[in-house]
């Protein structure tokens, strides 16, 4: 392929062949029809957060738009809060998975002692400063404890590589009673 040549999508499999393997998001793997408003797949309306394993925690990316302000050019509060909310929760898949083997949220295999689920409860958000519209963020979410009956996470919001939210998130676990 000469060195100035235009390169489409077609062209990518015989370029980059099977060197580079693209790696699902925790959400794609482990939660690949769930709706939730921030992290589900198929919410078309929702943030789709896409959080990757890295280190001793999560990361992610996201950019807002328009959707997303509090009506004088910066990201709204509550959507801040709700990032960092559902990036624990990919932080929470990732350490289910790590102590109890795979499994898939999709088949409702998780309400039994063998796949467990915890649900948010309780997260307190500290802002730190303001994020412009239409900007990338990143996020880092890791576990600080873990029991049987609750886990506590710390997520930051990082804008333009500074602190802008954090957030401390209790997770409990849910039991069924069916």
């Amino acid at each position: 392929m000469p060195y100035n040549a235009t390169i489409t999508a077609a062209d990518l499999p015989s370029i980059i062949g099977d060197k580079m393997p693209v790696q699902q998001s925790l959400q794609d793997q482990y939660y690949s029809r769930g709706t939730c408003f921030g992290c589900g797949p198929c919410n078309v309306e929702g943030l789709q957060i896409k959080s990757y394993p890295k280190d001793k925690g999560v990361t992610a990316t996201w950019t807002s738009s328009e959707f997303h302000g509090n009506g004088f050019g910066f990201l709204n509060g509550g959507i801040i809060s709700a990032l960092l909310d559902c990036h624990s929760a990919a932080c929470m898949m990732n350490e289910t998975v790590a102590r109890y083997g795979v499994f898939c949220v999709d088949d409702l295999e998780h309400f039994d002692d063998d796949h467990p689920v915890y649900l948010t409860n309780q997260i307190t958000v500290t802002f730190h400063r303001p994020v412009l519209l239409n900007q990338a963020v990143e996020l880092f979410s890791e576990c600080l404890s873990w029991s049987e009956i609750s886990c506590r996470y710390h997520s930051e919001l990082r804008y333009r590589g500074k602190l802008a939210a954090e957030a401390k998130v209790l997770w409990k676990r849910f039991r069924s009673k069916r």
